[in-house]
């Protein structure tokens, strides 16, 4: 496997892998700074709160596109000319699904932890009133992870499944458009849908009052039926793709 992974990195080289991260990272930063122009001063008083609880809204519209882009990224070199052929001689195809997977976890795990780091930096830059809390960072951070690699398991089983990349990059494409639709929906609406999970395991809540235009912003601990859900839709999509990846005809 350490062998198969080295691979994935050496051939995703000139795959302008860095510029995908940093150009999510860019929008979001991007997108948080001009927020915190306007913020008023109840949210200012909330601010780590709000921080967070945007960063789950702004993780539902951009991960699921970034982990298409990934996925796409990785596997579409395979369908030119009669690479995936040549790489099966190498390597079972069984261990090149789970290297491709393990390259794209790691490129997701370093992208959101920097992504951790650069958000706390603004938030001390902009004076958020109180302590970074650590905790609930990793907690958001973890999150966007689980349910990003999930998503980047889809992204995976349709950019090896299919030799025309439209395919994969449409499914992120609405993935992000339903990601954001279902935060307008109760809990048990977005457990319905993958995309839904950033807010269905969200570390924060929100309570807006619709007479005061107030928002209450309030922490929320892990919620355990989520990350169970999230690990099945994992499993499911994983033991899938891996078996049709390896009846594929090449």
């Amino acid at each position: 496997m350490r062998q198969a992974l080295s691979m994935e990195f050496y051939k995703c080289r000139r795959r302008r892998i860095p510029l995908v991260c940093l150009g999510m990272l860019l929008v979001q930063l991007a997108w948080i700074g001009a927020v915190l122009l306007r913020m008023d001063p109840e949210e200012f008083a909330q601010g780590w709160q709000w921080l967070l609880y945007n960063l789950m809204l702004l993780d539902a519209i951009t991960m699921p596109v970034t982990a298409g882009t990934l996925a796409s990224r990785s596997c579409d070199l395979e369908h030119k000319g009669a690479g995936l052929k040549l790489l099966e001689t190498l390597l079972p195809a069984g261990r090149l699904y789970s290297a491709k997977l393990c390259w794209g976890a790691l490129v997701l795990f370093l992208t959101l932890a920097v992504r951790s780091l650069l958000l706390a930096a603004l938030g001390l830059a902009y004076g958020f009133p109180g302590a970074v809390p650590w905790g609930r960072f990793a907690q958001a951070a973890l999150v966007s992870f689980l349910v990003s690699l999930t998503i980047y398991v889809l992204q995976q089983d349709l950019s090896l499944l299919f030799k025309n990349q439209a395919v994969a990059l449409a499914t992120a494409i609405f993935g992000s458009f339903v990601g954001l639709l279902s935060m307008l929906f109760p809990v048990w609406v977005q457990r319905l849908v993958l995309w839904g999970y950033y807010g269905v395991m969200s570390p924060v809540g929100m309570d807006w009052d619709p007479e005061t235009r107030f928002s209450a912003y309030y922490w929320i601990n892990p919620d355990g039926a989520g990350l169970l859900l999230t690990a099945l839709w994992f499993a499911a999509l994983f033991l899938a793709g891996r078996a049709l990846f390896i009846k594929k005809e090449v």
